[in-house]
Order: structure tokens, then C-alpha cells, then sequence
């Protein structure tokens, strides 16, 4: 449904992103940029480029919600700054992007830290706040028991956060953890609890499984061969 280009932890450049922003457009997925922060400044060349919308690292209270969801749409709804780029076909079908992109770019915190927990309710109230993800490494760490998965603690956090998301009316999103990503039951448990945004792998991690499952492939036919 959508691939994530990840500018907070990788070594990404805008031309780098915009051509991977390119290729994906081969695809009917959407591509959708981690922002490397909650700035405006940096959200905008990315959305100019043709990014479906921005995922958002420590967006920890309704003010900087509303300050993200708002830079991502253009007046009278918040405060991006239209610019003749490959969003609009370079100006091309400017008339046409910009009455549809306002509805059709997405703003996704990552609720990544006990404060955002804290003022989660607000935060997801904010208009313009389109859906979120849960950060569970981080949050784990935040909370004092870092990697620790199936401690009460977050689960007790993730459990408010759904309940602030089903108040506001907001689709409930979380990176998957807790589980092998190979097997059908950790996703399950997720969906069984109401979330609908899944984020899933990894290019490292998909790489790493591939590679494991081929030695031990080899290693098992040199060793049935003595």
C-alpha cells in the first residue's frame, strides 16, 4: 500500500529521495517520506517532489501535531507554499494538484515517547492529524524498559493510545513488533485489536532474513552431502 524513504535514520539526500519517489511511481503505491523532524521547512521539498504524505518522528504534543499537520496542506486548511515542482508536473496541472492536495497528502506522527502518551488524547484530536504510528522501540525505551515487549507498561501505553484514537475518530497505526514478520499471527494480533495502518520490514531487515534463509539452505545440502 506504501513504502516509507527513511531521512531520520539513513543517509538520504532530496535527489536520492526524489528519484526513489520516481521509481515508486511505476507502482500504485504510495510513497511517504520519515522526516528527519517536525519542520515545516524540510516537509516541503519533499511534498513538491510527490510524496503521499510525511511520517514524523517525537510529535509529542497537540501543539506540534498541529504545527506538522497544518504544513503539509496549503491555505486556507494550514501554510505549505505552492511551488511549480513534480508534485504538479512542474506546473503543468497546477490548477489540478492543488485543489486535490489537501485531500490527498497524509500527516502520520510517530508516538514514540511517554510524553506523547501523556497528551496523546489531544494530540490525536488535532484536525489535519490523519492517523498515527506507534514507535515501540523507542517508546520502550522512553518508558524504562527498553525492548522489553510485552512489559505491562506498554502495553498500558498502547492501550491509551487506542482509546484516544477511537475518541477522535482516527485509524489506528502501529510498527509491528513482538513477533517474526514471516509469520501470519503477528499481524494477526494486531488486527485483532482495531490498528489498520501496519508499519511492516525494512529494506536491512528483508535483506538479512533473505540471506540467512540462503546459507542455511546451502548449509543443509553440504552437510546431507558429508
Amino acid at each position: 500500500d506504501y513504502v516509507v524513504f527513511d531521512t531520520e535514520h539513513a543517509p538520504q539526500t532530496p535527489v536520492g529521495v526524489q528519484q526513489q519517489i520516481q521509481a515508486l511511481g511505476a507502482t500504485p503505491a504510495t510513497p511517504i517520506v520519515r522526516m528527519l523532524k517536525n519542520d515545516p521547512d524540510l516537509m516541503r521539498p519533499y511534498l513538491d517532489m510527490g510524496a503521499g504524505g510525511v511520517l514524523v518522528p517525537f510529535v509529542n504534543t497537540a501543539e506540534e501535531a498541529r504545527l506538522g499537520a497544518r504544513a503539509v496542506r496549503y491555505p486556507p486548511d494550514g501554510t505549505r507554499g505552492y511551488g511549480p515542482a513534480r508534485a504538479s508536473k512542474y506546473g503543468l496541472e497546477a490548477a489540478e494538484y492543488f485543489a486535490a492536495a489537501n485531500d490527498n497528502i497524509i500527516y502520520i506522527p510517530i508516538l514514540e515517547d511517554a510524553e506523547a502518551i501523556r497528551n496523546c488524547e489531544a494530540l490525536l484530536a488535532v484536525e489535519g492529524v490523519d492517523t498515527f504510528i506507534i514507535g515501540p522501540v523507542d517508546l520502550s525505551i522512553s518508558l524504562g524498559i527498553p525492548m522489553q515487549f510485552d512489559h505491562p507498561k506498554l502495553q498500558e501505553a498502547e492501550r491509551e493510545v487506542i482509546r484516544a484514537a477511537q475518541a477522535a475518530g482516527k485509524p489506528l497505526g502501529t510498527a509491528i513488533y513482538g513477533g517474526d514478520v514471516f509469520e501470519p499471527d503477528t499481524y494477526k494480533r494486531f488486527l485483532d485489536q482495531g490498528f489498520r495502518l501496519l508499519l511492516v520490514g525494512g529494506d536491512e531487515w528483508l535483506l538479512s532474513a533473505a540471506c540467512r534463509k540462503l546459507v542455511e539452505c546451502v548449509e543443509s545440502v553440504r552437510g546431507a552431502a558429508g
